[in-house]
């Protein structure tokens, strides 16, 4: 990382705030996929960048934990579009995290395999297959024709379109800071 992990025993009241929410609930229960904190307390990921800036980093968790907590969308389908961002910014991190998310949402071996050559793996839902070719045309065109859009909100409902547009464009975010940041996935990975 190309900056100094903060230490959980130097952290402003602000900072431990944020810190608190990574360490305690959903994101530590035992069954979580990944864990955002190592074994000196400090934070991996995302939060280990976030925590510099108490004000974004709250924002920023609040999305990811609508996105990780609160999405309707099913968790394979989740897990198909944000795999196929962090296969597209090569972002390892992300990959670290959620090809073990995907992986607890029922991706197979075969199926990350599959979703890391932009190909559709066998046996995917009408909603995993619309969430696939839909993320896939935002990461290559920025936006969908009327014919892409009318297809995406039939098969997922125009609250599901405007989650799947939502979770792209926040893990396209995520991989860019990560990347500018080198937030790498724990040694151990």
């Amino acid at each position: 990382m190309r900056i100094d992990a903060v230490d959980p025993a130097s952290m402003t009241g602000d900072q431990r705030a944020l810190y608190d929410i990574y360490t305690t609930g959903a994101r530590v229960a035992p069954d979580s996929p990944f864990t955002l904190v190592d074994a000196d307390g400090r934070l991996l990921g995302p939060p280990a960048i976030w925590i510099i800036n108490p004000v974004f980093g709250k924002a920023l968790q609040q999305i990811g934990s609508a996105v990780r907590f609160g999405s309707q969308l099913p968790a394979r389908a989740r897990e198909i579009a944000i795999l196929l961002v962090a296969h597209h910014h090569h972002s390892a991190f992300e990959l670290y995290a959620h090809e073990r998310a995907g992986a607890a949402a029922g991706l197979t071996e075969t199926d990350l395999a599959a979703l890391a050559e932009r190909k559709e793996p066998a046996g995917l839902s009408e909603v995993e297959a619309c969430v696939l070719r839909t993320t896939v045309r935002i990461l290559d065109a920025g936006t969908l024709d009327d014919d892409e859009f009318r297809d995406a909100a039939t098969a997922l409902g125009e609250p599901g379109l405007l989650e799947l547009t939502t979770i792209v464009g926040y893990y396209n975010m995520v991989a860019w800071q990560l990347a500018i940041f080198d937030v790498q996935p724990p040694a151990s990975a």
